[in-house]
């Protein structure tokens, strides 16, 4: 019989960066903002800024609480190797959205697995806002980890047999890169580099639905007369999908470890604030029902709220915390960043039998 490890994680492509500039990207969200007349001009005027934000921004624009802010996520996110260390998986299957990556106009997958033989991070890069990249290492170097087809296509099999008509591939499509929010899951998991020797099993879930065209994978609005594109999987649908994983898993041979990862509300999704800041009091709702172990909550969300929230990636914590119901496990929060400057809030979670 086979048995499953499960954790929750964010994806946010300003953890490369040196914490002390992160900062400077509400800068650049006001900015992009009032160029496109999403934001008036009076959010130029730092008087004008809520008051939390500006707590954050202080008298050093947002050093502190940058450093701090990376380090609540990272530290939790050590803890998840280190117990992923100990669980000794056969392979790694994470749960993340493409963003006009891999997939644009001529496939765009509900979910799709990828049975690929390497897994290619792509250049580790040098962050934008700054300063190199937080491991000091080569903005080219460039990683590559272990696939597994074989694992891969047994799961593409068996939900099948579940009722999951599953999209899979053998090979990348439109970038020899996996998408960012696999790739940062790596990168973020190899913290301390000490090396990434499991197999990985991408999951593709198309959390954008019905602006992933239309966007190009961008934030802020879509016209409202816009046509739309087809919707996303429902956060049920997720869900349920992780329910199977988690039933095909324990009649396995594997020992599978499977991580759910995005940030939570993204502040350039939200109409609400301009587009410049996350929906934290959203965002705070998702946590009390995680911490309260009230795990069916991320069933029975429903895709309008995620939307308004700007939380449209949650969907991939959807699917982990169905997997984790199925097994009968609870959360342990290891770290919840709530932010008003940093785009994003973010949840570390183990979750343990």
């Amino acid at each position: 019989m086979g048995e499953i490890f499960g954790a929750g994680m964010s994806h946010y492509p300003g953890f490369h960066a040196k914490p002390e500039f992160l900062g400077q990207q509400i800068i650049g969200n006001i900015e992009r903002s009032i160029k496109k007349g999403w934001a008036p001009e009076s959010w130029r005027d730092q008087a004008n800024w809520p008051k939390a934000l500006l707590e954050e921004w202080g008298e050093d624009e947002g050093a502190a609480a940058g450093i701090e802010h990376r380090a609540a996520h990272q530290d939790a996110v050590v803890k998840v190797r280190d117990a992923m260390d100990a669980f000794n998986p056969d392979f790694v299957l994470i749960w993340g959205d493409d963003q006009w990556e891999n997939f644009t106009d001529d496939l765009v997958p509900p979910f799709a697995l990828y049975a690929w033989d390497e897994v290619d991070l792509g250049p580790i890069g040098s962050n934008r806002l700054g300063g190199g990249n937080f491991w000091n290492e080569p903005p080219e170097k460039e990683t590559k980890l272990k696939g597994d087809p074989q694992a891969a296509k047994y799961l593409a099999n068996a939900l099948m047999d579940e009722g999951f008509d599953m999209a899979y591939s053998y090979k990348p499509l439109h970038s020899t890169h996996i998408a960012h929010a696999f790739k940062n899951t790596l990168v973020y998991l190899d913290e301390d580099r000490r090396g990434f020797p499991y197999p990985v099993v991408p999951f593709h879930i198309n959390c954008y639905g019905d602006r992933f065209v239309l966007s190009r994978g961008a934030g802020g609005p879509v016209a409202d007369d816009a046509e739309r594109d087809v919707k996303a999987p429902s956060p049920k649908r997720c869900f349920e999908m992780g329910q199977a994983i988690t039933r095909i898993i324990k009649a396995s041979p594997y020992r599978a470890a499977v991580i759910g990862s995005s940030s939570w509300s993204h502040g350039g999704l939200v109409r609400a604030h301009d587009y410049i800041y996350p929906d934290v009091q959203a965002d705070r709702r998702l946590y009390d029902h995680l911490k309260a172990n009230d795990l069916t909550f991320f069933r029975d969300i429903t895709t309008d709220e995620l939307k308004e929230a700007g939380q449209v990636e949650v969907p991939n914590w959807c699917a982990v915390i169905g997997a984790m119901h199925e097994a009968g496990y609870k959360a342990d929060v290891l770290a919840y960043t709530e932010t008003h400057l940093f785009n994003s809030s973010k949840a570390v979670a183990l979750f343990n039998p």
